[in-house]
């Protein structure tokens, strides 16, 4: 039977995750599906399908077809997997190979007393976890990680520990997008834990910036002391994805919401695009002008990078690009929209000339006008003495001249 645990495990040992093998079996199954069928079908969670299908594409598991319902067709596991057995094979008797010609040197060579301490250890699963809670019972300046739905795993099974390290320790915790929020949320609230995305395919983590662990998903578990591989980790790893990913609890809601692809868009702008958004920002003080940047960008975003959150009710809309402008704005940020009144009030902790310097605004006030309501700027305030901005916008059904 499809979806069995056998043939679950099967695919997790083919590198997919557990509801990537829910929908994939369920395809398998039922052949072309719309994405919300697959939903019922799979039991994956509606705002979960969305980023799944698109990962299993990326693997080459899944196609899409037609342009108004998007539909999804598996390919065949033959077309995929027998490459992929094939690799394991060859790899299976290169491993056979090394291990008879090490057994040759071990019986050959005897090891000198003064040989130099080893550089890297190798764990199996079984063995590295009690050496997980062994290093991070002695981690006392930092903690960092960047892994996928695999990864996160391997942690799980120490969370409590990471918990529980001190106060003084600073601890950043990167994950993929289509991982198991059941571990996250055991992760006490004064962890960083950030999602991003894009895709994450490394399992890395850095221990006070003097040991660093590679997990792959074939099971190989390697340590390394080595101060400069942790400089490296970090500045190429860590702090590239730290840069494209926001808070999991806002990443969460999002998704509660229903804009799940707009996550893999989110990037945290770079500098020298934070410098051109200030720009225009600063700019920018009439409506006019507001809302024809924001309805080219909706556009753009629509077209050219298929989101389809603009296709739905600006309803639906105004909460998620809310939360993306609170996001974008820092957490002393607040938005606020009574239904009742439509006064829509935002607070940005900077002074700043013009508007806050955030794309989300723009793309609210596109949102607005191509859903025929007005975005109309009652108080735009910059109180320099507070380092705050305000403003205050009344969001109704009204006809443009």
């Amino acid at each position: 039977m499809i979806g069995s645990d056998e043939e679950h495990v099967s695919l997790l040992e083919f590198g997919l995750s557990e509801y990537e093998s829910k929908v994939y079996t369920t395809l398998l199954k039922f052949g072309r599906m719309k994405v919300k069928d697959i939903a019922l079908k799979s039991g994956v969670p509606r705002t979960k399908v969305y980023g799944v299908v698109k990962s299993l594409s990326e693997k080459g598991l899944v196609e899409f077809s037609g342009k108004g319902p998007l539909y999804c067709i598996p390919i065949a596991p033959e077309e995929v997997f027998s490459k992929r057995l094939e690799e394991e094979k060859k790899r299976f008797r290169k491993m056979v190979l090394a291990y008879k010609k090490l057994e040759e040197l071990k019986r050959e060579t005897i090891l000198p007393t003064d040989f130099e301490e080893k550089k890297y250890t190798v764990y199996s699963m079984k063995t590295f976890q009690n050496r997980l809670k062994e290093i991070l019972e002695n981690t006392s300046k930092s903690f960092y990680a960047c892994l996928n739905w695999w990864g996160l795993n391997v942690l799980s099974e120490n969370i409590e520990k990471v918990n529980t390290l001190s106060k003084g320790v600073s601890v950043k915790i990167i994950v993929g997008l289509y991982n198991d929020d059941r571990i996250i949320e055991k992760f006490d609230s004064t962890i960083d834990v950030r999602v991003t995305g894009k895709s994450v395919g490394v399992n890395i983590m850095v221990f006070d910036e003097k040991t660093t662990v590679l997990l792959e998903e074939s099971g190989k578990i390697t340590e390394i002391n080595n101060v400069e591989v942790c400089r490296l980790a970090k500045e190429i790893i860590i702090e590239k994805f730290y840069k494209k990913s926001l808070s999991w609890r806002k990443a969460y809601q999002i998704m509660q919401l229903g804009g799940e692809d707009i996550i893999t868009l989110y990037s945290g702008e770079e500098r020298v695009y934070e410098a051109f958004i200030q720009a225009v920002a600063e700019t920018v003080f009439d409506e006019e002008k507001l809302y024809q940047i924001g309805e080219k960008f909706v556009e753009n975003l629509t077209m050219m990078l298929q989101i389809d959150l603009f296709n739905k009710g600006f309803e639906v809309q105004q909460p998620i690009i809310s939360a993306l402008i609170s996001e974008n704005l820092g957490k002393d940020s607040s938005v606020r929209f009574d239904p009742l009144t439509r006064l829509y009030v935002l607070e940005a902790p900077m002074a700043s000339k013009g508007l806050p310097a955030t794309v989300w605004l723009f793309a609210l006030a596109g949102a607005a006008k191509r859903n025929e309501m007005s975005f109309k700027i009652l108080q735009n305030t910059s109180i320099q003495a507070e380092g705050k901005h305000i403003i205050q916008a009344k969001i109704e059904k009204k006809p443009f001249t």
